[in-house]
């Protein structure tokens, strides 16, 4: 009608049909509405719920009809623990994230059952974790992390599905604790290394101990082999070293070789009284 008036103003028949037809056109598209992929649209007829629809394009009544519109993608949601004490008291602030969707059939709970479902579920998510974390011992929370997703999932699915969501992941990406308790954690991972290491190193000494009480059986029904053996480490020594300057003492006895060198002098005494001895005897000979 406005469009005709206009045009008989005018008093141009073709300036007439085209505004009647752009007025037909908003009158048509007042009746549509477009709803895209990832969405999921609630119909309230006045005030009252009357269905909910999909994707594509879907017709209403103008003044009537309101359409609520909710996106069904799946979300990300930080949410923490700062300050929380654990069950034996230590200090904590807890980072963590919650993923969840809209569940495309249950649309219309997310909004009819919810005033704000995504500060709902967040607080939810927040007020689980702190209660969880606070009946768990310090290190449950460090070395059981997999086992508190799970429980602090459960619990949140649980209050979820009232309002038509699917939770999908609770992930803990952050334990974060006073830097005088990290310092003191350090310390005493450093003396349990400690500790370990000294164990290995007393173990390692007991398998040596036993090896060589082994060699030393294989020595003593062995005489050669024990020789063969001094006289390789005396060879590999003169190798490495160049040269070396032998001294008496009980570490070269303990070795064989002071054993040798009295060996070695007891026979040259021998040898030299049986000469001298040799010298004063009258000949046999003579008297007979």
């Amino acid at each position: 009608m406005v469009g005709a008036a206009i045009g008989s103003s005018v008093g141009s028949d073709a300036v007439t049909y085209a505004l009647v037809a752009l007025g037909i056109a908003v009158i048509i598209s007042a009746f549509l509405m477009i709803i895209k992929q990832y969405e999921r649209a609630v119909i309230l007829r006045l005030g009252r719920y009357h269905r909910q629809v999909g994707q594509a394009v879907q017709t209403r009544l103008p003044f009537v009809d309101s359409i609520l519109v909710v996106d069904v993608r799946e979300k990300v949601r930080e949410f923490n623990a700062e300050r929380m004490l654990t069950k034996d008291n230590v200090p904590v602030t807890i980072d963590a994230i919650l993923r969840y969707r809209i569940i495309e059939e249950r649309a219309k709970d997310s909004i009819l059952n919810v005033e704000n479902f995504n500060e709902m579920i967040q607080q939810v998510s927040q007020t689980t974790l702190r209660n969880n974390i606070g009946s768990s011992a310090f290190q449950d929370v460090l070395s059981k992390r997999e086992e508190i997703n799970q429980h602090v999932k459960g619990i949140i699915a649980s209050e979820a599905s009232n309002w038509g969501i699917e939770v999908t992941g609770v992930e803990i990406r952050q334990v974060i604790i006073p830097q005088e308790l990290e310092a003191a954690m350090s310390m005493e991972a450093q003396a349990e290394r400690e500790k370990n290491a000294r164990v290995k190193y007393g173990e390692s000494e007991v398998q040596v101990a036993k090896q060589f009480e082994e060699a030393s059986r294989v020595y003593a029904d062995n005489p050669v082999a024990y020789a063969l053996r001094q006289s390789n480490m005396l060879y590999e020594s003169i190798k490495i070293q160049g040269t070396i300057v032998m001294v008496p003492s009980e570490s070269l006895n303990s070795m064989g070789f002071g054993n040798l060198a009295l060996t070695q002098a007891y026979l040259e005494n021998t040898k030299a009284a049986a000469k001298k001895q040799g010298q004063k005897a009258p000949p046999e000979a003579g008297s007979g």
